[in-house]
């Protein structure tokens, strides 16, 4: 009983031991999220302003199945997709692209309400962004490299404009944080693309006025 005693407390000592040591070696996880121009000062009101203005709402993003994971995948030099299963997204990376571009929208275009979708029900909303992207990710040359089609659509649901666009981004610093902040980046040049376009549209007085 005694032999038995102490064999079972030598293998779980070693267990123990070499789990400890499995670990230690393990590396961990890392979590990040996409950044906006200037954070604090491009969120959008909680509120709508008290004098009507022209009101921009920003749909839900769609991209492919392979781009919408937990982790942050790429592409190797022959095309093949990869996870980086230590390098995962604070949050669902469809929805912090909406946030980031409506973010952007916000501080680029001040004279307009800009709020991201589900949009409040008694708010009428004169152009409504769609934003579709096929690619957003680390490409196999290292650069980082977003393509999407983004639409305006006017209170009928007509096509006020759109546009096949592509941003390349060549990251500053290595590692996913590189690739993160890339991504950012050619968010950030998206949004600007998105911006002059509203800029440029002769929209009516806000419809805003017939709901208020």
């Amino acid at each position: 009983m005694m032999r038995r005693a102490v064999l079972a407390l030598t293998l779980a000592a070693a267990v123990a031991a070499t789990t400890a040591c499995l670990l230690k070696r393990s590396p961990q996880s890392r979590t990040f999220v996409l950044d906006a121009l200037a954070a604090a000062a491009a969120a959008p009101p909680a509120v709508p302003p008290a004098t009507p203005v022209d009101s921009v709402g920003v749909l839900r993003v769609s991209v492919p199945g392979w781009i919408d994971r937990p982790q942050l995948s790429g592409r190797t030099a022959d095309g093949q997709v990869v996870t980086d299963e230590f390098a995962r997204w604070g949050e669902p990376v469809t929805r912090g692209i909406q946030r980031v571009v409506t973010e952007n929208l916000a501080l680029l275009l001040p004279d307009r309400w800009v709020v991201a979708a589900p949009f409040p029900a008694k708010r009428s909303i004169d152009v409504r962004v769609e934003i579709s992207l096929s690619e957003a990710s680390r490409q196999g040359d290292g650069s980082v490299l977003v393509e999407a089609r983004w639409i305006l659509r006017g209170v009928k649901d007509d096509i006020l404009a759109q546009r096949r666009t592509s941003h390349r981004v060549l990251p500053r610093s290595p590692g996913p944080g590189g690739v993160v902040a890339g991504m950012s980046e050619a968010l950030a040049a998206l949004s600007r693309e998105i911006a002059v376009a509203l800029k440029s549209l002769s929209l009516p007085a806000s419809t805003s006025k017939d709901n208020d």
